[in-house]
């Protein structure tokens, strides 16, 4: 549309595990699954159901299938993607391209391994990200470390886990849930108690632990365990809040410092509060006490709020929090107190970390996410602070939309650490240094936008057999490489379509990917190219709702594109999508909403098929809405420019749809502006109505494609402000009317309308100005009155008579009474008309 090359292409992210975890859920006979894959192939027509099914054992055989599918439904909704590009990550070429790009971060020395905690499928035995867990992308997990307290009894040691050890001076007591399993079990030389689940975490973790059996809970109940450090003696008691799958199973009570454990310690019939060990200023209102009365909680069931009240509990008595005389660490924050005591409990073994999910999670495929510790795990090491500075700076020098983006993008450079780029199982590349690790999902879709300007000619090359690190390296790096005869133009040809289109000018995508999928392409382009080949712009859009809520099966509100397709249209949905919201917001599908835009496509169709071109002849009204056209254009070009869609198609769509309607109510004809702004609104239109546009492109304007024209420029004159002006006026003068009328009560026979004297409008620059000594003696009279109203005088400067005259007809049919114009003649006060500000008198 505005005269540049622009290419759309896509591709197909098939690594990972998600798609080997439904193959395998098919395999079981997954009753849930069978039923939504069988779903799925319903609307896609699919005959053999069940043939079809079988063969989804095979994992390429999904994506290939969806992929396909998908292909179909884009075609549908008129996208114009270049599919010639298209490729898979799966595809060998394509792993070529991901093998040379971990060899140049190895070379660069951004790979590194060790042992370290990670998200963990308990069932598949391997290391998950984000794409993996359900609801991964939205809901985020990460990895809290706690740390896990060794209380000393007769025969055993109970372990209690904590995120906050310095409150270890103010426990009362220890809570066990009535409903958990519990195992005593050996770790090292001493015996421990934990509960069942947390067996499978010390495992995991690399606790080496041996000799399981369960332990009586009633049993527990009777023991003393010594607090360390405090050398204090606790009971356990039974508490129904404990979740014995969270953590050890076990918690240590600190009434004082705990909204639950206070709530349960009153239950329990306590009237008195221990001391408080952690003081906060004298204004702070975040003490257990205050907080409790605050937020209304009478008892253990308002959950909601205790959790609440809680967060900020922990959060100002992290931040502001002082330890008092009742510890040997009195004056130290709470911040110090917390290294300090977690310090002397991992020093004198009585105690260790414990890694935990910072929520329930589990896979895609239904299994179970922990936290295990992985020996020997590859990462990409994004802590590295020269890579760091030279990813700011590539920030620095992007535009994002929204602008504010940019600081939060400053940010998550700022937090990453090193990320496991690496497992044992899934789709995907090897890792070319140690090829039993398959690359993860994140981690190999990072440049992937560089395979879309060469993917046929990489293809080509591959399947010659000759697509190596070298080669590769020669293409998109430009280092040396002698390149076979038979491979000659080829290779060229590669690299000139690399040179000509890269680097990406928008990457759009929504908010859960800047913590992942965004920063590791930043950093990633930051670390393997330079210049012109480095990402410009990034745009954040919203998701998806429908009836305001998450789209899921479970809600009944799944919105398929294929049945919007065929319920409404292509167009009717572009044109939905593209008014319903912003590009930062979420859009909410809403059919109610869905017909308002489609009625208004009709009315636009209907406008298309009568239209026959009558030869303009000029009057005012249609020369305003010519010049509102191209003033409306305007607008929709600046928008655009800066990705305002939703105010772009409001302005060039619908705005112009009403003038067409107050056009006809002032008299104007419809088809003798059309021939005036067809073309331009056309084009205009093209980008959220192709099929429509391009339908009446050949009906009336011209053989070429619609979606191939460049928007000519707007013709000169236009828009013509003085004609906008004018019509501003008028409508602001029937407006005045009408307060008038609403304010008086009166139901005019009569309005008679006096606009500014020739003898005030000429002085008029003077008086706006202050320049009084320039007005002529005899109007000096005006001064003493123009000063009063000032304030309300528009200074408008348009021919006030002549435009209200050749709106006479349609001023008195608005209004169904006789209207008459005169020029200076003041009301029965003396009072005179200015400019902008004529007199109205109704009889």
């Amino acid at each position: 549309m505005r005269g540049y090359n622009v290419l759309f292409p896509m591709g197909f992210h098939q690594s990972g595990t998600p798609v080997l975890s439904i193959a395998q859920k098919i395999l079981r006979n997954d009753k849930p699954t069978l039923s939504l894959y069988t779903e799925y192939l319903q609307q896609y027509g699919e005959k053999d159901i069940a043939g079809r099914l079988k063969s989804f054992t095979d994992p390429s055989a999904i994506a290939d299938y969806f992929s396909n599918a998908i292909i179909n439904d884009f075609s549908l909704l008129g996208f114009s993607i270049d599919w010639s590009r298209r490729f898979t990550s799966a595809e060998p070429m394509y792993q070529e391209f991901v093998s040379w790009q971990f060899k140049k971060l190895n070379f660069k020395g951004y790979l590194t391994r060790g042992d370290y905690p990670l998200l963990y499928s308990v069932d598949d035995q391997n290391p998950v990200g984000e794409d993996d867990i359900k609801d991964g992308d939205t809901d985020k997990v990460t990895i809290e470390e706690f740390t896990a307290v060794k209380f000393s009894g007769r025969d055993f040691s109970i372990v209690a886990a904590s995120l906050r050890p310095e409150t270890i001076y103010g426990i009362t007591n220890l809570w066990v849930s009535p409903k958990g399993e519990y195992h005593i079990v050996s770790l090292g030389n001493e015996k421990i108690m934990v509960s069942a689940k947390c067996l499978t975490k010390l495992k995991l973790q690399g606790k080496g632990i041996s000799n399981s059996h369960v332990v009586d809970i009633a049993e527990i109940l009777k023991e003393e365990f010594e607090v360390p450090i405090t050398g204090k003696k606790v009971n356990v008691l039974l508490a129904d809040f404990v979740d014995p799958d969270n953590a050890t199973g076990v918690v240590y009570s600190v009434p004082a410092h705990s909204i639950m454990d206070y709530i349960a310690l009153k239950a329990s019939g306590s009237q008195s509060l221990p001391d408080k060990i952690i003081e906060m200023p004298a204004s702070g209102e975040s003490t257990v006490e205050k907080l409790v009365s605050k937020f209304k909680i009478s008892s253990l069931s308002d959950s909601d709020k205790i959790a609440e009240a809680t967060q900020i509990l922990y959060r100002d008595e992290f931040y502001s929090g002082i330890m008092n005389g009742l510890t040997p660490l009195a004056g130290k924050t709470v911040q110090e107190a917390r290294s300090y005591v977690r310090e002397q409990l991992l020093d004198h073994d009585l105690g260790f970390i414990l890694y935990e999910t910072s929520r329930k999670a589990e896979t895609r495929s239904g299994s179970e996410v922990l936290v295990a510790v992985v020996k020997n795990q590859w990462f990409i090491d994004y802590s590295r602070q020269d890579w760091k500075e030279v990813s700011h700076e590539l920030i620095d020098s992007m535009s994002f939309y929204p602008d504010y983006l940019k600081r939060i993008f400053h940010d998550s450079i700022d937090w990453l650490r090193q990320r496991p780029c690496a497992r044992k199982r899934g789709l995907g590349t090897r890792l070319p240094m140690d090829p039993d690790w398959v690359i993860e999902s994140l981690s190999d879709s990072t440049i992937y936008p560089a395979v879309y300007t060469n993917a046929p000619e990489l293809r080509s090359i591959y399947e010659a057999g000759s697509l190596g690190y070298d080669l590769v390296d020669s293409i998109f790096s430009g280092s040396s490489y002698k390149t076979e005869n038979k491979l000659y133009k080829t290779v060229n040809e590669a690299k000139r379509q690399w040179n000509y289109w890269y680097g990406v000018d928008l990457r759009l995508t929504t908010s859960p990917h800047i913590s992942n999928h965004l920063s590791f392409y930043i950093m990633n382009h930051a670390a393997l190219f330079t210049g012109s080949k480095l990402p410009r712009a990034i745009s954040i859009s919203g998701t998806v709702t429908s009836k305001g809520a998450k789209i899921g099966k479970s809600k009944g509100n799944v919105v398929s594109l294929l049945n919007v397709v065929n319920r409404y249209s292509a167009d009717i949905y572009r044109l939905f999508v593209a008014v319903g919201a912003d590009i930062s917001t979420d859009l909410d599908w809403n059919e109610d909403d869905v017909g308002v835009h489609s009625r208004k496509i009709d009315q636009f169709i209907q406008l298309m098929e009568a239209f026959n071109p009558t030869k303009p002849d000029n009057n005012y009204i249609e020369e305003w809405f010519v010049s509102s056209f191209f003033s409306r254009l305007r607008s929709f070009i600046d928008e655009m420019d800066q990705y305002g869609i939703r105010h772009a198609y409001i302005s060039i769509f619908h705005e112009v749809m009403n003038d067409l309607k107050y056009l006809e109510r002032r008299g104007g004809r419809v088809n003798a502006v059309l021939p005036k702004i067809m073309k331009h609104w056309l084009i205009a239109l093209s980008p959220v109505m192709p099929h429509i546009c391009e339908e009446y492109w050949h009906r009336h304007v011209s053989d070429s494609y619609v979606s191939l024209e460049t928007l000519p420029d707007i013709p000169e004159g236009y828009p013509n402000d003085a004609i906008l002006k004018a019509e501003e006026y008028v409508n602001r003068i029937i407006q005045d009317i009408r307060e008038i009328m609403k304010a008086t009560g009166i139901e005019p026979k009569n309005i008679i309308i006096s606009v500014v004297s020739d003898e005030i409008r000429s002085i008029f620059p003077y008086l706006a100005k202050g320049d009084m000594s320039r007005v002529p003696l005899e109007m000096k009279w005006a001064i003493p009155e123009f000063m009063k109203i000032r304030n309300l005088v528009s200074g408008f400067d348009g021919d006030e008579f002549s435009i209200l005259e050749s709106s006479k007809e349609y001023l008195e049919s608005s209004f169904g009474c006789n209207v008459s114009i005169s020029r200076g003649i003041p009301d029965r006060r003396g009072k005179n008309a200015w400019p902008g500000r004529p007199l109205i008198r109704l009889e």
